[in-house]
């Protein structure tokens, strides 16, 4: 498996409006705010320089981001690397006897495949591998 580099810094907000217009003020390409009714997201993209930083907020109370919100985990939540073939990624992962969330890569923004590592994996950090 070989990382190509960093996708995204994902941010967990109650709101994207005040990332999207501080961002716009300081001159950012700001793409969003979007809404993935599958996902139960707003979803805003503003490239800073070579990052892109991806601010999630819930649209529905039943999604991931408001439970996570609810439990206190606002703020930088993940760190996105992208990758060529996310399920073989994880598979050698899994195969080295990393822990990941998702075994089976989902649906991710824009029509990517994402696969969630455990937390434990990184000392803590929650790293997304993303395939677009």
């Amino acid at each position: 498996m070989n990382v190509r580099g960093l996708a995204h810094v994902g941010i967990l907000v109650a709101d994207v409006a005040p990332a999207a217009a501080l961002f716009r003020r300081m001159g950012c390409a700001v793409t969003g705010p979007e809404r993935d009714d599958d996902l139960g997201l707003w979803l805003l993209w503003v490239d800073v320089g070579d990052a892109t930083l991806e601010f999630v907020a819930p649209a529905r109370d039943d999604s991931r981001a408001a439970a996570a919100l609810a439990r206190g985990e606002g703020g930088v939540h993940h760190v996105a690397l992208e990758v060529a073939d996310v399920a073989a990624a994880v598979a050698d992962l899994v195969a080295d006897g990393t822990p990941v969330r998702d075994a089976t890569p989902r649906r991710g923004a824009h029509g990517s495949r994402v696969s969630f590592l455990d937390p434990e994996a990184a000392g803590g950090a929650l790293i997304e591998l993303v395939e677009p």
